[in-house]
């Protein structure tokens, strides 16, 4: 993880930072290197600064942690990936704006627009569950972006490039093998519900 972590902060952030710094001009393998390892240092002493706080039994810990930093985040990735993906007419800034939305929307339902639903009476539970929140986020950032393609569409569509020397066509295997797959899913989401 903390190699993942480096060479993205390192690659790009600290490399592109250098070059705007040194009038376009490339930085050295060596100097990224160095940098790479300053990076993996910096998030060492990060962890070791969080790790104690997540122990501690009111604050849920890591798992609680994971789940509730990734409502914040993978929701409006997931929406706005599958709406763009699907939809070649909709705009660029659907992108920025669907996680945008969905990191205040989910830290709203965390902090106080949940528990002023489940003091409504609108909500079947006691409260809000963080995969509840992500739904929901998940569900908003949707219908934000079939709005406001609908008002604002690219004025013609993007086409996704072709590649003729790759062969898209699927195997039988593969399609037997995805939907047993999706089968034993659905099984095991019975017999486990």
């Amino acid at each position: 993880m903390l190699n993942s972590a480096s060479t993205i902060a390192t690659m790009d952030i600290g490399a592109k930072i250098t070059k705007f710094f040194n009038g376009g001009k490339e930085p050295e393998s060596s100097f990224l290197v160095g940098m790479g390892r300053v990076f993996v240092v910096v998030f060492v002493l990060i962890a070791c600064l969080i790790a104690p706080k997540l122990g501690r039994p009111e604050f849920g810990g890591i798992f609680t942690f994971i789940q509730e930093f990734q409502g914040f985040i993978s929701p409006g990735v997931l929406a706005v990936f599958i709406f763009g993906f699907l939809v070649p007419r909709a705009p660029r800034y659907l992108g920025w704006l669907g996680i945008v939305l969905n990191a205040v929307l989910y830290g709203s339902l965390k902090l106080f627009l949940g528990a002023w639903i489940v003091k409504q009476g609108w909500w079947f539970a006691p409260e809000i569950s963080f995969l509840d929140r992500m739904g929901i986020c998940f569900l908003t950032v949707m219908a934000l972006c079939a709005i406001l393609t609908k008002v604002n569409p690219l004025p013609a569509p993007i086409t996704m490039p072709v590649n003729p020397a790759m062969s898209m066509e699927s195997s039988k295997s593969a399609k037997w093998g995805g939907i047993a797959v999706v089968i034993v899913t659905l099984i095991l989401y019975v017999i486990f519900w």
